[in-house]
């Protein structure tokens, strides 16, 4: 890992790609036998397709894969490195995978990571580096639906959020890995988004991020889902604002998303339009193209232009795809026409955005309190404003009784959420059978990142 390979892996992880294939492709002729090039090569085509998500890449990137595999074993195998770049393709190349449903090979790569990465820490536990693909797979892993442990019992694989979190944690604070700095942030923060919710831990890793997001095209991403996740809309929009302007870097359009997303949540109609068609003129990939003309038909809602909102529903149901869970409630809602009522659905952007007394003066003036969405939100928003407890659970209990029945989201939440207050007031017993409650529940929307939380939430209880 020379000043050489320091300086292209600095330029993969901000997207510079031409400026990170020079210095390999300098390198390559300088000291062509170092295992730092097929790795970093990896990298590469590792994160064209996780953002750009075109499968004609994916398809010629595939088949350099063994190319790259056979020249690291034939590298040092006394080296920490050895095994840890072998797992490192397998991993990568397992999550690319996932983005286009080859979901028996992916699992089969992440077999082959995890079985490196444990014999590689059996041979160095003084490696920190090895945690971080180690910690990665382990807090994923923690999270996977039970009916599905059969699966990692027969593999040998074991799951644990807590341990997979702390793991990467100890990497983040090794001075000799500073380099991964970055990236490590960027995983750590997409775990706790996604698995444990811990707004105090996504505080502190949006303050070691600092004004880095001004740089780093990853950390302005991972700040701005940050700011999101907290409820901090007008950073969240600063942040956008602010990042990187390399003519050079991978575009990341995924980023007009979240900024058309913002500006939604400020109701700011015509901003978050105008957002919502940049992504779709320039995204070329598979996922959110559902979601923002979905988001787009709400605007259309929103403004009573009920001819161009039959316009979006029409799009969503032509154009792109369902892998994800955004999508495929954008799909369900074209089909059924479904919307709910311009109060509730401006109450729901307000909330996401962090504004909670705007949006509790929208649920007020809400009429129809036999209604199950009502319930919710309003448990959602008095939560954020700091009521009383039992106040809020029994709004998610009238909200989870009236929509058990129910295709919608609502009623799991809600028991996610009570499982979640309980398990802050130290009930562990209670919080267990609200977990539980949520994870019988099926065919629901948001199914999958739902159950991941309250799988996630009883692993933490029974710990």
């Amino acid at each position: 890992m020379n000043e050489n390979m320091q300086k292209s892996y600095s330029h993969i992880v901000n997207l510079e790609f031409e400026s990170a294939i020079k210095l390999l492709a300098n390198e390559q002729s300088k000291n062509p036998t170092n295992g730092f090039i097929p790795l970093h090569q990896n990298y590469i085509d590792f994160l064209t397709i996780i953002i750009g998500e075109e499968k004609i890449y994916f398809d010629n990137a595939i088949q350099q894969k063994e190319v790259r595999m056979e020249l690291l074993q034939s590298k040092n195998e006394d080296s920490p490195y050895y095994l840890y770049s072998q797992a490192e393709i397998h991993l990568q190349w397992a999550f690319s995978r996932l983005k286009f449903d080859q979901y028996s090979t992916a699992a089969y790569e992440f077999i082959k990571a995890y079985n490196l990465l444990e014999e590689n820490q059996k041979i160095f536990p003084e490696f920190t580096l090895n945690k971080k693909g180690l910690g990665l797979i382990h807090a994923l892993l923690g999270a996977v639906p039970e009916q599905f442990n059969w699966i990692l019992n027969l593999a040998g694989l074991d799951g644990d959020v807590a341990l997979g979190l702390s793991e990467l944690d100890e990497v983040l604070n090794d001075k000799n890995f500073n380099m991964y700095e970055n990236e490590v942030l960027f995983l750590l923060s997409f775990l706790q988004i996604n698995l444990n919710e811990n707004d105090a831990i996504s505080q502190q890793y949006l303050n070691r991020i600092g004004d880095g997001y001004k740089e780093n095209i990853l950390l302005n991403f991972t700040a701005a889902r940050l700011s999101d996740n907290l409820g901090e809309n007008e950073l969240t929009l600063k942040i956008l604002e602010d990042k990187p302007s390399s003519l050079s870097a991978f575009p990341f359009y995924y980023l007009n998303y979240l900024q058309a997303m913002s500006y939604l949540y400020q109701l700011n109609y015509e901003n978050a339009k105008q957002q919502f068609e940049v992504f779709l003129g320039d995204f070329k990939g598979l996922n959110y193209i559902k979601s923002a003309y979905h988001k787009l038909a709400w605007v259309a809602f929103l403004q009573k232009n009920y001819e161009k909102k039959n316009e979006y529903f029409a799009k969503v149901i032509s154009e792109g795809n369902t892998s994800i869970d955004e999508d495929k409630v954008a799909m369900k809602d074209a089909e059924d026409i479904y919307f709910s009522s311009p109060v509730l659905l401006k109450a729901r952007l307000l909330y996401d955005g962090g504004y909670y007394e705007n949006a509790l003066n929208q649920i007020i003036a809400f009429e129809q309190i036999d209604n199950v969405e009502y319930w919710y939100r309003l448990a959602r928003v008095k939560s954020k404003l700091e009521y009383k407890n039992n106040e809020i659970i029994a709004h998610y209990q009238k909200s989870y009784d009236l929509g058990k029945e129910s295709t919608a989201y609502y009623a799991p939440m809600s028991a996610l959420q009570i499982a979640l207050i309980y398990e802050k007031q130290n009930e562990l017993d209670k919080a267990a059978i609200y977990f539980e409650k949520c994870l019988l529940m099926s065919d629901f929307d948001y199914e999958r990142g739902i159950h991941k939380k309250a799988k996630s939430g009883l692993g933490r209880i029974s710990d």
